[in-house]
């Protein structure tokens, strides 16, 4: 009876270790890096399926046990190593879990308290991208685990086990040898006469694993078989991402020493006072324990550890004396990643605030009080250390690095050229190059200084900056002459001379940008967009870049903003006379067709977190886009209508206003040649019923279905108003195939798009106090009912237009300020409301608030102020309820200084003419 009893609840322990590993797992896995990061997370996400050499000290078990994961037909190579961590940190969960239950005795509260070490920002972190940490974790908890079970039984194989994980920890970290002493005097201390007898199998156990340090030698003469790069004396082995950046072919035991304790050339970031300054610095972990754990939960752990210090002393001094040497190692070696290398210190903290949580129940219970309540509030207090601290960490979104480098690897870069900068940045290239066989006759050269750049130089390779310096070098900018080049850096010799590539189409006169283009080409296999330009004057190192692709009839399909210089380009502003190279990938969405498309640029800036654009958007050119067979979302049912099937949609999911343009994109198959030029019309629907009809208009503009084949995959892209008279409501969008002999319906089931929703807006009906009104009706759209003016630096003039009639057109308003002579002085055009009420939206009966403003630092005189309305399509203005098509608004004084608001007259002499609004 008593062997099913223990039995019974050992199956009950690793039920609810299971439990817990499986959530912390599910949690890391909904928070999974999808694919490439950088630095050491890119370094393990290609280097173990190759079996190359790390940084120090090798890692060895890590590894290989990547190796042999790496191998699982599972996603792409980064998203199996990735998902590696997360099981490594959903086990250590578990065996977090099975710890506190030998320490409590109870297991839900072990299920509950294991929460405190998965929810810890640090290992959350650690457990979504390809790294050794949640690995490490495991095998040390799994090694205390089996010697505080060794302590309690006296069962040698709790004492092997024990053994054998944490000879595997020393195998995959160096963090791992400062625990073996302490976990040595806790086993040796707790059974000193079994422990004595169980000696040689202990021994035995944890020396086997690090047999696996093998592999450094195994794997370095390996690699010597790669030639060294002349002039640069760097093993290919190196500059190809197989071995660290400071491998030499030349090994001997030293060398390996030096590797696996990360000494002398192996070795950096070492305070220089020793030990005596390392303990003087302690202090500067304070803000990562206050980032790990808030501040007011700390005396839950001081219980805990107060507890557990009474409970089992020895178990106490040795997890102590561990989280202790750990703090200092860290301190003493100053890595870019502390929090990684105090994981253990954290650990231990955790462990004591799931122990003060315990005892923090058992009080409870004793006192009679309800156990809901105290169970209620432990469950309140793990949401909010799981809101405040792991909930932000979810990087499953994350593709910066992936999208750079994927962008940066498809320049037309010459062949053998390299790329120079800290090896962490260049980790994603050696990824896409030994993962997935990307340009593979790229160079990667580390570190970025000046020496071994000037020795590339020298052999008449081309070199390309690919990231910061980080404080190597820091004259490296004043040696060389440096191009921007899309998001890298051209190197050149201070004396040569850059000019456009050749074959770049010549590019239409810029007037008002501080930058002339002088040149531009389209690669159509890759969509590379290049840009060559040359600064008039000088300007500001922060300006953007954004290319629009439009369709034949005007829509802009897409638009690609980004900044015009790479973000470590060393210097504030750009001098004048400088030329540069703009390239971006036309990332286009799948299945457009294979017909000719305007790019137009657009120069930004941003002031004051605002978006600020330089004279106006220029039309660039055509260009004809390879066509791909990408699909959108997937239908569950295979809508038909006529030769026609729908295979994808893509809808906006972001709320809109009444009479906001939707934007809808569908993805057609040609199931049959058409034949003939079919159109698309659109019927609005809602729970009520047709809300709309849009007009007719063509399935692709300039590209009829007349011209399409069997089988090809076309992505329309379609805008639309969304209904103006719902709101709070949803609405459905039906396609209609409309042929030259009828309307084509859906075969089977129809087909919906959406559901779009519509809130609407704050409407004003009256005028507000204070507003000087007048009358002045611009065709059947709108009257001015009234304004207000006010004095300053500037002229503020805020109109209040009422809505007469509803338009599906955005009609732009005008204010100028005119002299005596009829001549513009002063100006201001847009769509009302500084962009955030077009006329398209307007609702029938409702007052339009509308702020204008006007400079005040014109010439001293006598000015009038003329409004109106016009289509920025046509530039046809809106029939004014006065001679002439502008309404004559006020008459204003200007003395120099300030403005004198006093009305000279509300109507224009016959002699001043209205301007037309500007192009």
């Amino acid at each position: 009876m008593e062997w099913w009893l223990s039995g019974f609840r050992f199956r009950r322990s690793v039920l609810i270790a299971s439990i817990s590993g499986g959530l912390a797992f599910w949690i890391y896995f909904r928070s999974l890096a999808p694919g490439l990061l950088s630095y050491d997370f890119a370094e393990f996400q290609y280097l173990p399926a190759k079996l190359g050499l790390p940084h120090p000290n090798g890692f060895p078990f890590y590894m290989l046990l990547g190796w042999l994961w790496s191998k699982l037909p599972i996603g792409t190579l980064a998203f199996r190593m990735n998902l590696l961590s997360a099981l490594c940190g959903g086990a250590a969960t578990a065996a977090f879990a099975l710890l506190l239950e030998k320490l409590t005795g109870q297991d839900w509260l072990a299920l509950a308290g294991s929460f405190f070490l998965a929810f810890l920002p640090a290992f959350h972190f650690y457990s979504t991208g390809a790294e050794r940490y949640t690995l490490l974790m495991f095998l040390l908890l799994a090694s205390f685990l089996s010697g505080l079970c060794w302590g309690r039984s006296g069962r040698v194989k709790h004492l092997v086990l024990g053994s054998l994980a944490m000879g595997l920890a020393l195998a995959t970290h160096p963090v791992a040898f400062l625990a073996l002493p302490f976990w040595l005097l806790y086993s040796a201390f707790s059974r000193p006469r079994s422990f004595l007898q169980a000696l040689l199998p202990t021994i035995g156990a944890l020396l086997l694993p690090l047999a696996l340090y093998l592999y450094i030698p195994w794997r370095w003469i390996a690699l010597a078989k790669y030639p060294t790069l002349p002039a640069i004396g760097v093993s290919e082995a190196v500059v190809r991402g197989l071995a660290f950046v400071w491998y030499a072919p030349k090994f001997s035991l030293k060398v390996l020493w030096d590797y696996v304790a990360g000494l002398r050339g192996f070795g950096f970031g070492m305070v220089r006072g020793g030990w005596k300054e390392a303990i003087s610095s302690l202090g500067d972990t304070q803000e990562l324990w206050f980032d790990q754990f808030p501040p007011p939960i700390w005396p839950l752990a001081f219980v805990g550890s107060i507890w557990l210090l009474r409970a089992n002393p020895k178990f106490w001094v040795s997890l102590v004396g561990f989280a202790g040497l750990d703090l200092l190692f860290t301190v003493y070696i100053k890595q870019g990643k502390p929090e990684a290398y105090l994981l253990p210190a954290f650990a231990l903290f955790a462990l004591w605030l799931a122990l003060g949580f315990a005892v923090f129940i058992g009080k409870w219970e004793k006192a009679g009080l309800p156990r809901w309540i105290s169970w209620g509030l432990v469950t309140l207090l793990l949401l909010g250390l799981y809101q405040h601290d792991a909930s932000g960490l979810s990087i499953s979104r994350f593709s910066n690095v992936e999208s750079w480098w994927r962008e940066v690897i498809h320049y037309p870069l010459e062949e053998r050229s390299a790329l120079i900068a800290h090896w962490g940045d260049l980790t994603p290239l050696w990824y896409l190059q030994q993962a997935e066989g990307l340009r593979p006759d790229l160079i990667g050269l580390f570190p970025p200084e000046s020496g071994l750049a000037s020795r590339w130089l020298s052999q008449g390779r081309a070199l390309y900056q690919a990231g910061p310096t980080h404080g190597f070098d820091p004259n490296f900018p004043t040696k060389f002459k440096l191009v921007p080049w899309g998001k890298l850096l051209r190197i050149f010799p201070p004396e040569a001379d850059f000019s456009c590539p050749a074959g770049f189409l010549p590019a239409p006169e810029v007037s008002e940008w501080p930058l002339a283009v002088k040149g531009w080409a389209v690669q159509e296999s890759h969509k590379l967009l290049e840009v060559c330009w040359e600064a008039r004057s000088n300007f500001p190192a922060d300006l953007y870049l954004s290319v629009r692709l439009l369709s034949p009839d005007g829509m802009i399909l897409y638009q690609k903003d980004e900044p015009l210089l790479p973000q470590w380009y060393p210097y504030p502003e750009v001098k004048a006379g400088e030329e540069g190279l703009f390239v971006t990938y036309l990332n286009a969405p799948p299945e457009l067709p294979p017909i000719g498309y305007r790019i137009e640029l657009a120069l930004f800036t941003i002031k004051g977190g605002r978006w600020e654009q330089i004279g106006f958007s220029h039309y660039l050119g055509e260009a004809r886009l390879a066509h791909s067979r990408g699909r959108g979302k997937t239908s569950p049912f295979a809508f038909q209508a006529g030769p026609f099937r729908v295979v994808g949609f893509e809808a906006s999911k972001e709320a809109v206003r009444p009479g906001d343009p939707v934007r809808l994109e569908v993805v057609w198959e040609a199931i049959a040649p058409p034949l003939a030029d079919y159109s698309v019309a659109f019927k609005l629907v809602d729970a009520r019923g047709t809300v709309k009809v849009t007009e007719p208009q063509p399935l692709f503009p300039g590209y009829p279905t007349a011209w399409w084949r069997k089988g090809e995959i076309v992505r329309g892209i379609y805008t639309f108003q969304a209904p103006r008279h719902i709101s709070g409501r949803a609405f459905w969008v039906e396609p209609v195939i409309l042929s030259p002999w009828g309307r084509e319906s859906w075969k089977w089931l129809p087909f919906y798009a959406g559901p779009f929703f519509v809130r609407d807006r704050p409407h004003l009906w009256r005028l507000p106090e204070g507003v000087t009104k007048v009358r002045c009706k611009f065709g059947e759209l709108a009257e001015l009912a009234g304004y207000t003016l006010e004095e300053g630096e500037e002229l503020k003039l805020t109109l209040y237009w009422k809505v007469l009639s509803e338009t599906d057109s955005s009609y732009h308003v005008f204010v100028h300020l005119i002299d005596e002579n009829g001549h513009i002085v002063a100006q201001h055009d847009g769509i009302p409301s500084g962009g955030a009420a077009p006329t398209s939206i307007w609702v029938e009966g409702e007052i339009i608030e509308d702020v204008h403003l006007l400079p005040a630092d014109v010439p001293p005189g006598k000015y009038t102020i003329l409004v109106g309305l016009y289509n920025p399509r046509t530039m046809e203005r809106l029939k004014a309820g006065v001679p002439g098509d502008a309404f004559p608004l006020k008459t204003i004084e200007l003395n120099g200084t300030r403005l004198s608001l006093a009305e000279l007259s509300l109507l224009l002499p016959a002699s001043v003419g209205i301007p037309s609004p500007p192009l």
